[in-house]
C-alpha cells in the first residue's frame, strides 16, 4: 500500500534482478469495476525484461475509496503522483477501458515530470456516442421518477425507492457502488475525448476486441486513424475484456511488441 493524497493505494511491483532505473517501467491502469488482478499475467510476463507495476485505481479492488467524489482529472493527478512517488524517469502506459480515458488524458497534459515513451490502448473508453432513442427514453424516464421521488416527505421510503429506481434502471456499475463512486461515474463517462486523442505524439499500440459493444471497434479505427505512431491488433471474436478473452493471443502481441 502507498498513501497518494490521503487515500490507501493498493499496488504490485515486480522487475528482474538487474534493471536499470533510467529504463522504461510499464505501468498498467485496469477499467471501471476491474482491479490490478486482471492484469496478473501480464505482469508476470513483462518482468522478465521490466519494472512494471499494477495499481487498484482509488475505489476499486484493495485501495480506499475517495473521500468526494472524483473525475478523470482527478485520476490523473493521483496517477501522477503515484508515478512521481517511485522516482520514475521513463513510462509505458497501459491502460484497458476506463484505464484507457486515464492514459489519452495523461498523453494530453503538459510538462510531466516523466517521459511517456509509448502507449497500450486495450478496448479503451474515452469517445462519447449519441445514445439511441431506447436509452435517450429510459435516462429521461429515471431523471422524471427521480425527481417526483424527492416531493416525497417520508426519508426513509424515498431513500428505498431512489435505491430501486437505480436497480431498475441503472446499469450494474452504477447500481452496485457506493454514492461517491456513483457520481464519480457519472463526471468520469461525461467527457469526450476525440480530440485530446488527435493530440497524442507518442507511439501507441492498440489491441481491441472484434465483438466489443461496450467501446466498439470504430473507436479503435478512429484512434488508429488519428494517433500519428499507431498500430491496431484486433481480437477476433473478443468483446470488451479482449485481453482476458484470448489471454495466449494478447500476451504474444505483448511479448513481441516489448522484444521480451
Amino acid at each position: 500500500m502507498i498513501n497518494i493524497h490521503n487515500i490507501n493505494i493498493n499496488y504490485i511491483e515486480e522487475k528482474p534482478d538487474n534493471v536499470n532505473i533510467d529504463n522504461e517501467v510499464v505501468l498498467f491502469l485496469h477499467g471501471w469495476g476491474a482491479s490490478l488482478d486482471c492484469f496478473i499475467p501480464s505482469v508476470n510476463l513483462i518482468k522478465q525484461k521490466y519494472r512494471v507495476f499494477a495499481i487498484d485505481l482509488p475505489g476499486f479492488g484493495k485501495s480506499e475509496e475517495p473521500k468526494t467524489s472524483f473525475n478523470l482529472d482527478d485520476y490523473c493527478d493521483l496517477i501522477i503522483d503515484f508515478i512521481k512517488s517511485f522516482d520514475i524517469k521513463n513510462i509505458i502506459l497501459v491502460g484497458h477501458s476506463y484505464g484507457g480515458r486515464i492514459v489519452i488524458k495523461l498523453n494530453n497534459r503538459k510538462q510531466l515530470p516523466f517521459n511517456i515513451t509509448r502507449n497500450i490502448l486495450i478496448d479503451a473508453a474515452g469517445i462519447k456516442h449519441k445514445l439511441n432513442f431506447k436509452t435517450n427514453m429510459k435516462i429521461k424516464t429515471f431523471k422524471f421518477l427521480k425527481c417526483i421521488s424527492k416531493l416525497i416527505p417520508n426519508e426513509k421510503l424515498k431513500k428505498d425507492i431512489e435505491d430501486r429506481l437505480k436497480k431498475k434502471f441503472g446499469s450494474s456499475d452504477y447500481a452496485n457502488v457506493s454514492n461517491v463512486m456513483r457520481e464519480t461515474m457519472v463526471k468520469s463517462i461525461s467527457e469526450d475525448l476525440s480530440q485530446d486523442i488527435k493530440n497524442i505524439d507518442r507511439e501507441t499500440l492498440i489491441i481491441w476486441g472484434e465483438k466489443d459493444t461496450a467501446t466498439p471497434l470504430s473507436d479503435a479505427k478512429y484512434m488508429e486513424e488519428n494517433i500519428k505512431n499507431s498500430g491496431l491488433v484486433v481480437l477476433k471474436n473478443c468483446g470488451h475484456f479482449s485481453f482476458l478473452e484470448d489471454q495466449n493471443t494478447y500476451l504474444s502481441v505483448i511479448k513481441s511488441y516489448l522484444n521480451i
